[in-house]
């Protein structure tokens, strides 16, 4: 079997994203049982690579995914056809999926392998260095470095997996070319409904507010704070800053002018709901406020339908009308583009996540902001 490793180097806006169209492709390099290298990513290499790419039977990564993204945005289509193993699944897999996101790093420590060389980190990215902006001999060595750690990982896992755990891991590999052709076609949504829904919540929140506020007018309660919800709901106390006055300046520029301190008023609430049994948290007089014991409380539902329905009013445009746009930007997609993330190494059931945004938990109200490929 002849065996590739391959790293690329990217610029580093969003963690390298390949969907931040200010990143760009700085380096490749490669290790196989002969030898190991890397090279300036010029736009010229690629036919080169597609030709060593062709004559391995296996290509090795890590975190291969990120990797992979890169090659099929920059012409590696021979990838496509074939055998991938990443060093991260595969450790994963080793940990019965109790390591979450294991690191090059500790997994060079575990098998006794030279870990990463810190310079490139240290010395440049943390101190605001581009990649691009290293001096190669510095980033040749370190992206070198990092394919052949990752082959002798590899070579350390084989020995260690049993045929079951090899197979899962070929299987995940193969959905991993899956995920990454997902997450690079993205999901089209309308930007413009979103801001439109986000004004309706606006106000529906606004109603509620002035509701549950209107029951003590002078407590500035905050309805998105547990520990003003706990008072607000089962008796308490709410904090306020406030200030005192105390005299006035008699020397200075500020003479005559009312001097204050600063105080906290404390607003002792009633209680309106009896706690549930077992429901105390860890800090004194806090009952827990989550939708599932806020449901079981027993007496008039009114108030805690309103609280309910302004969790959920928030979180629709925290999370979903303002937050999908806020993230589309910072994460510089196009308009009207999502291009979440596919995690395979972060449940112990060994199921997909997902993440920025989560797609495999939208809220049903969102279902008609997506917008099909397909219509005509």
């Amino acid at each position: 079997m002849k065996l590739l490793a391959l790293d690329v180097e990217t610029t580093t806006f969003n963690k390298g994203a390949y969907s931040d169209p200010r990143n760009s492709l700085v380096c490749y390099s490669w290790a196989h049982e002969a030898s190991q290298g890397a090279l300036l990513w010029d736009g010229v290499v690629c036919q080169e690579l597609n030709e060593g790419v062709s004559r391995a039977s296996l290509i090795i990564g890590f975190n291969f995914k990120f990797d992979y993204h890169w090659f099929m945005k920059r012409g590696v289509y021979q990838l496509a056809s074939k055998q991938l193993w990443d060093v991260q699944i595969a450790e994963f897999i080793l940990s019965h999926q109790t390591n979450r996101f294991p690191s090059l790093n500790e997994t060079c420590i575990k098998y006794g392998i030279p870990i990463k060389l810190d310079i490139v980190k240290t010395e440049y990215w943390d101190k605001g260095i581009d990649t691009k902006d290293i001096p190669w001999p510095i980033l040749e060595e370190y992206a070198t470095h990092d394919a052949w750690v990752t082959l002798q990982c590899y070579y350390a896992q084989r020995k260690l997996m049993t045929p079951a755990q090899i197979k899962l891991c070929y299987l995940m590999c193969q959905d991993l070319k899956i995920l990454q052709e997902m997450e690079a076609n993205g999901i089209p949504f309308n930007e413009q409904l979103c801001e439109q829904r986000a004004k309706e919540v606006d106000d529906q929140i606004k109603e509620i507010q002035s509701k549950l506020s209107a029951i003590y007018p002078s407590v500035p309660i905050n309805f998105a704070s547990n520990d003003h919800l706990s008072a607000f709901l089962y008796g308490g106390v709410v904090k306020e800053e406030g200030k005192e006055h105390i005299g006035f300046y008699k020397t200075g520029v500020r003479a005559g002018q009312p001097k204050f301190k600063n105080v906290i008023i404390e607003h002792t609430l009633p209680r309106i709901y009896e706690p549930l049994k077992g429901s105390a948290m860890a800090k004194e007089g806090n009952f827990a406020t989550d939708e599932g014991t806020l449901r079981k409380l027993r007496g008039n539902k009114q108030l805690v339908n309103m609280v309910l329905d302004l969790s959920k009013l928030e979180k629709l445009n925290g999370t979903y009308y303002r937050g999908l746009v806020s993230l589309r930007k910072t994460m510089q997609w196009p308009e009207g583009m999502l291009h979440g993330q596919f995690n395979q190494t972060t449940a112990q059931t060994g199921r997909l996540s997902s993440s920025k945004p989560n797609l495999q938990n939208f809220s049903s109200e969102l279902q008609d902001i997506f917008i099909s490929k397909y219509n005509d």
